[in-house]
């Protein structure tokens, strides 16, 4: 599972996994990726940008086993939506494929990447759960409204997301386990 650190984890995540594939080949310097509003990119080739945070459908748990002495409040299973915007550099004339390329890449790693194990977002979880990272597929309208930064032209974007992403509750009470059972049983019979 996951401590409350796990949102900025796994965009950091992310930001490596995609550093990994894209360096040098087709972004000259990992610091060129990272996590960025789309108004505030800065000098960046790549902005993955957090857009929506929902609770997952695809988990549902009601309560969790810490111990044989201990339950936990379940922990809230969440979705994280990314959309993703290619920045390039370039002369003018080759700007757009450019950034076409590095799309085709990320929806290329992705593709062929679709599981991040836990492990990889917080080294110390090794609850060997794994997150589903997959394109979401959005019309026209719904691109636009994510993209709706004032003084800022719409760009061609990839819509990502990665579940079930969790944060533990801190929430939890010691129980005991039923270790003895008394069952007593009278029959009382009457003539019919």
């Amino acid at each position: 599972m996951g401590k409350y650190t796990i949102i900025a984890d796994m965009g950091n995540c992310l930001v490596e996994r995609l550093r990994g594939a894209l360096v040098p080949d087709l972004i000259q310097n990992a610091s060129e990726i990272g996590l960025r509003s789309p108004e505030d990119r800065g000098d960046t080739a790549l902005g993955l940008f957090l857009y929506d945070i929902r609770p997952s459908e695809e988990v549902y748990q009601k309560r969790a086993v810490v111990s044989n002495d201990r339950i936990s409040k379940a922990p809230v299973f969440l979705s994280l939506s990314y959309m993703i915007t290619a920045y390039s550099q370039g002369d003018i004339q080759y700007r757009l494929p450019h950034e076409e390329r590095v799309l085709g890449r990320v929806i290329q790693y992705f593709h062929d990447n679709p599981i991040i194990p836990l492990e990889e977002v917080d080294p110390q979880m090794t609850s060997g759960t794994e997150l589903h990272i997959h394109m979401l597929k959005l019309d026209p309208d719904e691109k636009s409204r994510i993209w709706s930064f004032p003084n800022v032209g719409n760009r061609l974007s990839l819509f990502y997301k990665v579940s079930p992403v969790a944060i533990d509750s801190e929430i939890k009470r010691d129980v005991t386990r039923v270790t003895d059972l008394d069952i007593n049983v009278s029959l009382n019979l009457r003539n019919r």
